[in-house]
């Protein structure tokens, strides 16, 4: 089972561990003028709501994998991808239980997006023995060193530096999206690991801003 595989059962697995439908409100509000990082660090609580873009964003994971649907089409809007077999098309596939079949260099992508994952939801220090067993029973039946790279992310210590030195060019607002998803985002912790993240990433404010809003999530900044 390829790395691919790993990744869209680990995407799902978090979704599910942490909750995440909880972070999505109405996609432009961004709590006080000073833009959700503003308003977190100032002890101000962030709104929340349904599911709301994260709900619409699975639901396009159900047209074989097309272009431009669910979480796939997300991330070939936001990376460079091969135009005969876009990346996230693949990972639409492997979130629909398919087994896709990968390039080493879009394998390698997996694995870099199955870090920004993981590492973002422990932004908030609140990942806990149940939300680690969530994530992996959602793994199933992968290849034993995929599970095993999984478990260390889940309990190494929590390293931006690291991600971001390895992340390729191209790929920056996908990862930032995928670690996105992966949090609540409604603590100091995880604004200020998602604003880490953008400055490691070099994201403007306006291309983080216009990514929240793509997956209808409070915007970082004002």
């Amino acid at each position: 089972m390829s790395l691919m595989s790993t990744l869209g059962k680990v995407a799902v697995g978090i979704l599910v561990a942490k909750g995440v439908g909880k972070m999505m409100g109405g996609g432009s509000s961004g709590g006080s003028s000073g833009g959700l990082l503003g308003s977190i660090l100032g002890g101000q609580s962030s709104s929340s709501g349904g599911l709301g873009g994260l709900a619409d964003m699975l639901g396009g994971v159900g047209q074989g994998g097309q272009s431009g649907g669910g979480l796939g089409g997300l991330l070939n809007s936001l990376g460079s991808n091969s135009p005969d077999n876009p990346f996230g098309n693949l990972l639409n596939d492997a979130i629909q239980g398919k087994e896709p079949e990968v390039t080493q260099e879009q394998e390698s992508q997996a694995g870099i997006l199955l870090r920004a994952m993981v590492n973002a939801a422990k932004a908030d220090g609140k990942i806990d023995a149940d939300e680690q067993k969530k994530i992996l029973e959602h793994l199933g039946e992968v290849a034993d060193e995929d599970a095993k790279m999984v478990r260390e992310i889940l309990q190494a210590p929590l390293d931006v530096e690291g991600l971001v030195k390895d992340v390729p060019e191209g790929m920056e607002q996908q990862v930032y999206l995928m670690s996105l998803l992966a949090i609540n985002l409604d603590s100091r912790e995880e604004a200020t690991y998602l604003d880490q993240l953008a400055k490691g990433l070099n994201i403007s404010a306006e291309v983080s801003n216009m990514i929240h809003e793509k997956v209808g999530a409070p915007k970082l900044y004002s």
